[in-house]
Order: C-alpha cells, then structure tokens, then sequence
C-alpha cells in the first residue's frame, strides 16, 4: 500500500457572530459542497433543537445554512439523491438542495446514534453508547440491528471497503473490521477515534478526536499523516480532498491528499 502524503491545506474557520459552525461533527462532500453538521451547543446528547446542517464551497467560504431545528446532528451521508444524518436516535432524510426534511426513521432503543454510511441499497449507523450498528434498507426504511457486541468497543466512525465495513472505535482506539457477522482488530493506538474514510486508491485514513491526527492504515499498523488539528470528528473524502471538521474550534480544515 502506498504511503498518503498531505500536500498542502486550507482552513476556514467561523466566528459565532457571522456565518457560523458551531461544534462541527461531520464534513462531507457532495456534488462539489461540503455539508457540514453541526451539533450547537454541547453536551452532544442534548435534544434542544439548537443542531443545523450547514454547507461550505470547496475553499471553505460558507454558503447557507441548509437546516435548522436539529437536535445534535452528527454523521452524513448521501444516497439515491437524498442527505441522510444521524440525531441522537432518529435518522433524518433531507433533499440536500432545498433542505427540507422528508423522513423521519426513529431507530428504537438507540441512545447515541454517531456515523452513518452506505453501501447502496443499505444505511449503516453506529450506536456508540451500545455497541450497536444498526442497517436501515433504502426498500424499506426498517431500522434492524446490523451487529451488536461489546467487542465494538464504542462504535463510531464506519466505512465500506468493497464488501468488509470498517468501524473505528471511541472508547479504545481501534480499527475495526467487520464481515459476515465477524468482528477483527486491525490495529490500535492510544486515543479516541472518530472518522474514517478510504480514497479512491483504496488508502484507509482515520481521525484521533483526543491527539489530534490523521493516520493512514498501512499493512495494519497507524501512520501518522497528519499532525496538530484540534479535536478532528468526522472526515470526508472525495476526489483527492479530506474534509476535517475540527469539533472545539468552530471550524472545518481542508486538505488535499496526494497519493
């Protein structure tokens, strides 16, 4: 696997009073935007309707507010057209053009829904506060348990990688792989894990929200890429550029990645 080296990178950064991020959990790129969520004010668990999802241009200069009235909106995601977040226990379906909410899919017994992903047909969301990742089919939008162990260890971060769902882990660090129902650690370091992305190459990269770093997955070991971010949360990918909304400092940091 070849090394990922970081080129150069751009920052945008909110102040409270204007066009504002206000605890950014997720960045994700989609039809050349960056949609942003934003939790408001913490704790992170809090249903006070103060979450919204913001969206950016790929230099960073904000453009609207799409949605308001969130609760703490964290992971997103896109399929057939349409914007898919996560919010404590429900998971919202928004036209990502006009940002109207047109599902809500309650998810039973979920406390702290976290990441969300897709494979295409199926919506993959962690449950950090029970070791739980649940599967929503776009069929149907049944919310069923997907897996649910302890060996998840705080579920947060999740990505396919061609058919193996990758899952980095809160609680302990760990890079997680998981395929017909099996659970394996890839590797380990000592911090909180929260994004995780593969670029087009296939390169897995992977945020420590506690140190403040981008690994890259190489032959199961973390390589540090990138150093000295403040609290990375979910990072996006796409076509070369990494989105790193930077949680405690109101502001998303975007990098480019040569491979």
């Amino acid at each position: 696997m070849k090394k990922v080296f970081i080129l150069f990178f751009l920052i945008f950064t909110c102040s409270s009073s204007a066009a504002t991020l206000k605890t950014p959990e997720s960045a994700q790129i989609y039809h050349g935007k960056i949609y942003v969520s934003n939790i408001g004010n913490l704790p992170p668990s809090a249903k006070d309707g103060d979450g919204f999802i913001a969206v950016l241009d790929l230099n960073g200069n904000f453009n609207k507010i799409l949605t308001r009235e969130l609760n703490a909106p964290k992971g997103i995601t896109f399929a057939k057209g349409k914007l898919f977040v996560t919010d404590i226990d429900r998971v919202l379906e928004i036209d990502p053009h006009s940002g109207k909410v047109e599902k809500i899919i309650p998810i039973k017994g979920s406390q702290f829904l976290n990441d969300i992903t897709t494979n295409g047909k199926e919506l993959f969301i962690s449950d950090t506060q029970t070791n739980t990742i649940y599967k929503i089919p776009l069929s149907t939008f049944e919310p069923e348990v997907f897996i649910k162990s302890p060996l998840l260890e705080g579920p947060n971060g999740l990505i396919f990688k061609g058919n193996t769902l990758l899952c980095v882990t809160w609680n302990t660090g760990k890079v997680l792989a998981i395929k017909n129902g099996k659970i394996e650690t890839l590797c380990k370091v000592n911090g909180n894990l929260d994004g995780i992305v593969v670029t087009d190459k296939g390169n897995v990269l992977f945020s420590d929200f506690r140190n403040g770093i981008i690994y890259e997955l190489e032959n199961n070991k973390a390589v540090p890429v990138f150093k000295g971010l403040i609290t990375p949360a979910d990072i996006g990918y796409k076509n070369g550029i990494l989105t790193v909304p930077q949680f405690y400092a109101n502001s998303v940091k975007i990098l480019k990645v040569k491979r």
